[in-house]
């Protein structure tokens, strides 16, 4: 593959506005403004005065007052916190983790915790059931995203949910290009042009790994569970995940280890086996979790040796790794991985003189030596366990990328109490850190009362995580992970809100070869009871085609919006919410009802107060890139030579050449903001 960087192409380029109320990229037209100012001089009526003190004992409150989730045993395997966080955050910024000795975790998650870019970033239909849909709508591999692409659902009466225009109307989503199909031959999800195979594309839209350590189960679709077993992101559904333990250096044993609200370490050792994630019909849960094992095992092997980072630079004032930094040159003055995870964990998981052997049955054994047989792996204790070191130290990184000092929050944090008369907008016309339009929206985001034209986003957007999918809330819960919605038993922090029709993707309402994701549908596996959660079960179930409630913390900087990129810009997510989402009835493929959204029917000046309340919670550490969301230099495939009809194959390895683009490290101090989505060089590009 040829590599074509543009070194430093980011910098000078644009800025997202996020404290005005135009959308990202740009400031709102001049009509726009007037209207804005007429709505701040006279109010906005929807907005009760005083509001509701059921609504204000609700208002999303100050991150800084809820403490992050934390294993309580994560003294039981980490002896130097410090430095599990600097392993953590050296592995997710290296790109010698992925396969192709280029992709690292960052690569999909370097601006504001997502990404922002736009070429070779659609897939088609893959979650498509009963059957994947392998064709492109939008554009085909390597296609550059324009603004005319989205939304991507189009509905048949533009503005009224319901029926799609099947002549308009796109299934693709826009995520994450990985890696190449690396096996022989094309790839068979159709990420290739001619004989040349282009990178492939993950089948949901990439979320935020900032505040991410809130959430009590993590990817859309929840199946990175909350309790990490040490091995893969399976949690207690896998009874056979086990690690060894050295006690006695010469006698490792096998254990069962379990740490809670560790959704993040279940959620990391994921992608490092992604090709082997999807089991094939007919493979059993044994042949998964032994394939799942294998694959991070063999990233031990390849990564045990290498130097960390030893491909990019790392800035000398790096707030984790810089007293570390052999800047200029590139990488770490540690020679090794696995001089950073000795540093980081007790010796009983890593120490031993003997190998663990692993039969083509999956049987362990612990021998001295290696035997001649092909058919047998052996690993170092350290080996062997790599999924657990990568899992808890990824997951201590990220537990320092906590936003908790957004305008809004600093708002808050002066003004907790519900009765606090400078809560109310009406009356306080000169709100410190944010707009009195924003507050306004902030209202208006927190009407809770229940009818078929209230607003209600925080009933879901709950609290100062805004998401009912988080750690306190569901721990909490009379129910714990499982609730009763209008009738309707979910997962409880999941719903179908009527982006697409639920075949399209069935989110936490799939089943994979351990059975369901849902919550919902282990607890109830047979027939529903009459009453649950307080209520009448009136409808059935509702998981199919529900999706994890993101937080809207930095919601600014993180377009394209829902699971599958749907929407461009705030302004259009928010007037999907107006129009009571795209699709109507919602249904579960069997044709259970699922209780829709309200259609609230937003005016203009309403739906630019929301949109100034989201922009309201951008961290400005985030936005540039100050401690703790500093980085080392990154490299990150930005599409392909070439367009959605030709790719580029210079030297003939059949894989399309890259075109790469260098994210320069910052330090500490931080640096300025990077484009978002559709701007500068994550937008489309003058021809050559």
């Amino acid at each position: 593959m040829t590599f074509r960087p543009y070194v430093g192409a980011v910098l000078g380029s644009l800025v997202v506005g996020v404290t005005g109320c135009g959308e990202a990229g740009g400031p709102p037209p001049e009509g726009r403004l007037g209207t804005a100012a007429r709505a701040m001089e006279e109010g906005i009526p929807r907005v009760q005065n005083p509001p509701p003190a059921s609504d204000l004992s609700n208002l999303p409150g100050d991150l800084r007052a809820i403490a992050v989730p934390k294993p309580p045993n994560l003294g039981d395997f980490v002896k130097d916190e410090q430095a599990a966080i600097a392993l953590g955050k050296a592995l997710f910024w290296d790109m010698q983790v992925g396969s192709d000795g280029k992709t690292a975790c960052a690569s999909c998650h370097f601006r504001a915790g997502a990404d922002p870019r736009s070429k070779n970033q659609l897939s088609p239909g893959l979650k498509h059931t009963p059957g994947a849909d392998l064709t492109f709508t939008t554009g085909g591999p390597n296609h550059q995203l324009q603004d005319s692409d989205f939304p991507l659902t189009r509905l048949l009466v533009p503005g009224v949910r319901g029926a799609l225009d099947a002549a308009t109307d796109s299934n693709d989503v826009v995520s994450s290009q990985g890696v190449h199909w690396l096996a022989e031959g094309l790839d068979p999800q159709g990420f290739s042009l001619g004989f040349v195979k282009a990178r492939r594309v993950e089948p949901r839209n990439t979320p935020t790994v900032i505040n991410a350590v809130f959430n009590h189960r993590q990817f859309w679709d929840g199946r990175a569970e909350n309790v990490f077993n040490g091995v893969n992101t399976l949690g207690r559904r896998d009874p056979d995940a086990k690690v060894f333990r050295a006690d006695d250096p010469r006698n490792p044993v096998e254990v069962r280890v379990e740490l809670v609200n560790s959704s993040l370490a279940s959620q990391a050792v994921g992608p490092i086996v992604s090709d082997l994630e999807m089991a094939t019909p007919g493979r059993t849960p044994l042949d998964v979790a032994r394939a799942l094992a294998k694959g991070s095992r063999k990233v031990a092997r390849r990564m045990e040796k290498v130097r960390p980072l030893a491909l990019q630079q790392v800035d000398p004032t790096d707030s984790v790794l810089g007293s570390m930094s052999r800047w200029p040159r590139p990488g770490l003055d540690v020679p090794t991985y696995n001089a950073l995870v000795k540093a980081a964990f007790h010796d009983v998981w890593w120490r031993s003189g003997r190998l663990i052997q692993v039969a083509p049955d999956g049987t362990k054994s612990v021998v001295r030596h290696a035997d001649d047989d092909p058919a047998t792996e052996e690993y170092t204790l350290m080996q062997y366990n790599f999924a657990l070191f990568f899992g808890i130290a990824i997951q201590m990184y990220e537990a320092t990328l906590v936003s908790d000092d957004t305008p809004w929050d600093r708002f808050r944090r002066e003004h907790p109490v519900p009765t606090d008369a400078a809560l109310n907008p009406w009356t306080n016309t000169a709100p410190t850190h944010i707009s009195r339009q924003a507050l306004f929206g902030a209202h208006l985001f927190n009407d809770r009362t229940r009818g078929p034209t209230n607003i209600r986003c925080s009933n879901c957007h709950e609290s100062a995580e805004l998401t009912d999918a988080s750690v306190r809330r569901i721990t909490a819960a009379a129910n714990g992970p499982v609730r009763n919605r209008d009738g309707n038993i979910i997962d409880k922090g999941f719903n179908n809100v009527g982006v697409r029709p639920t075949a399209d993707d069935l989110g936490v309402g799939a089943s994979d070869a351990f059975g369901p994701l849902s919550h919902t549908k282990r607890l109830f596996p047979g027939e529903l009871p009459a009453t649950f959660d307080g209520a009448a079960v009136s409808k059935g179930l509702g998981v199919e085609g529900a999706f994890k409630i993101p937080s809207l913390r930095n919601v600014a900087l993180t377009a394209p919006y829902f699971h599958n990129g749907d929407a461009r810009t705030l302004r259009e997510a928010v007037e999907l919410y107006s129009r009571g989402g795209n699709v109507a009835p919602v249904k579960q493929t069997d044709g259970t009802l699922i209780e829709p959204l309200g259609v609230p029917s937003l005016a203009t000046e309403e739906v630019d107060a929301i949109v100034a309340w989201l922009e309201s919670l951008t961290d400005e550490r985030v936005l540039y890139r100050r401690a703790p969301f500093d980085h080392p230099q990154l490299f990150v495939p930005n599409g392909h030579p070439g367009d959605d009809t030709s790719l580029v194959d210079a030297d003939g390895d059949g894989f399309a050449d890259d075109s790469l683009l260098e994210i320069p490290a910052v330090g500490a101090a931080g640096g300025q903001p990077l484009p978002g989505f559709l701007e500068g060089p994550f937008g489309p590009q003058p021809s050559p």
